[in-house]
């Protein structure tokens, strides 16, 4: 893979740990250290790109294809698929640290790493054959999953009996499908060429038992994007309002058994939650980081912030929930694929994160003062408009309370 060429000594946009964690495989380790100095570069261009009014410009098209040639954008398929075969390990620490550049980047491929997985165990022989022709061949291709719709939210984290989705997918006699509905908050939506379209294909039947997920792409007639949503976060990704209006899908475009591509989905992300973790605590790093950068050079009451005992004190909290937080998530991540896994450990690697990247970025723009509202004078104000997302993408913070408690709850019935 490619190297960055490493900033001048004292930069302010060196990341860290810049050696790569001496906790993680070694592996695992020099990729971190590949993708936090392509971070440098992410960080540039996402303070050019994220308020232009075009949103095609938003997107760093060129470090997507960078990214791609580095194996990146690939990562999550298996080696026999032309992918690199990387451990939930290996894609939080990817993903924290292009976060730590622009969380928009480190969403847009971590959504496209996601539906790969999906795509890598439940895509038939012709769904497999068309999507790696036209994915491997094209170092721009990004994916989409068509989860959220503007009746439901969270209903799909914490599904009751009576949650269907409200886009359904009608079977014909010669096997094929007919998809209506509408999407909306999809990641990647206006730009992905291959979206997972979940739908309702038996209503008498709860959503688990009753949701088929189909492989589309953009050109296919009737699928179009309705609304490209402004957004004050991740605004290097543009997330769209997808509309099926009777898209004809080929029977070889289900993905997985009929009625039962929600559950398989679910089974096969359970890591997804622990990827948007580490995806939140990378951007927190980086409000961290020019905090405490700040705090040595600003000089208030005629000395340093950090020479100031509560400015320390705040500095060290801020340290330590990061770690803790970053602890949990890399131990979700190595349990992930172990037998017997507990969902309520990724569960609540993500809801402990994303609490405390925005608390953490909180302080970093309290230690900053009146300079973090300055609109572009201050970095630390993206990192906390960038980690106010993820209260609510991945499944909204109480949502994944509440399923928390459900499990254990069932647990301890079962028990």
């Amino acid at each position: 893979m490619a190297d960055v060429p490493s900033p001048a000594a004292g930069d302010p946009l060196v990341p860290s740990p810049a050696a790569g964690d001496p906790l993680l495989p070694a592996d695992v380790a020099a990729l971190q250290r590949e993708a936090s100095r392509f971070a440098i570069r992410l960080r540039e261009e996402a303070a050019r790109r994220e308020w232009q009014p075009d949103p095609a410009d938003r997107v760093p098209w060129p470090l997507v294809a960078e990214a791609s040639r580095r194996g990146w954008r690939t990562l999550g398929l298996p080696r026999n698929w032309g992918g690199g075969g990387a451990s939930v390990l290996a894609l939080c620490a990817l993903v924290e640290a292009l976060a730590w550049g622009d969380m928009g980047f480190a969403v847009l491929i971590d959504q496209t790493l996601k539906v790969e997985r999906i795509l890598a165990r439940l895509a038939g022989p012709q769904a497999r054959r068309h999507f790696l022709d036209r994915f491997l061949a094209d170092d721009r291709c990004v994916l989409a999953i068509c989860l959220t719709e503007p009746e439901t939210g969270s209903d799909y984290v914490i599904p009751s009996p009576g949650f269907r989705f409200r886009t359904t997918a009608a079977r014909r006699p010669d096997g094929s499908w007919v998809l209506d509905g509408t999407k909306r908050f999809i990641s990647n939506g206006a730009d992905a060429r291959f979206a997972v379209v979940f739908a309702c294909t038996d209503a008498s039947q709860p959503a688990e038992r009753g949701t088929s997920a189909f492989l589309v792409e953009r050109g296919l007639p009737g699928y179009s994007t309705e609304t490209v949503h402004e957004k004050i976060s991740q605004r290097t990704i543009n997330n769209a309002v997808l509309r099926f209006d009777r898209v004809a899908v080929e029977p070889w475009r289900l993905l997985g058994r009929p009625h039962l591509g929600f559950a398989g989905a679910r089974e096969i992300l359970r890591e997804s939650v622990i990827e948007a973790a580490a995806t939140t605590l990378g951007t927190a790093r980086a409000a961290y980081e020019m905090a405490l950068r700040h705090a040595c050079q600003r000089r208030q009451g005629g000395r340093p912030l950090a020479e100031h005992g509560n400015v320390r004190a705040r500095l060290g909290r801020m340290h330590a929930q990061l770690e803790a937080a970053r602890s949990l998530v890399w131990r979700a991540a190595a349990a992930v694929e172990s037998d017997g896994y507990d969902h309520r450990l990724g569960a609540s690697a993500k809801l402990v994160a994303a609490d405390t990247a925005v608390a953490v970025c909180q302080s970093a723009m309290e230690l900053h003062g009146g300079l973090a509202v300055m609109y572009r004078e201050c970095g630390v104000e993206k990192c906390l408009r960038d980690c106010l997302s993820f209260l609510h993408s991945d499944g909204a913070q109480d949502s994944l309370a509440l399923r928390i408690a459900d499990l254990s709850v069932a647990a301890l019935r079962d028990g």
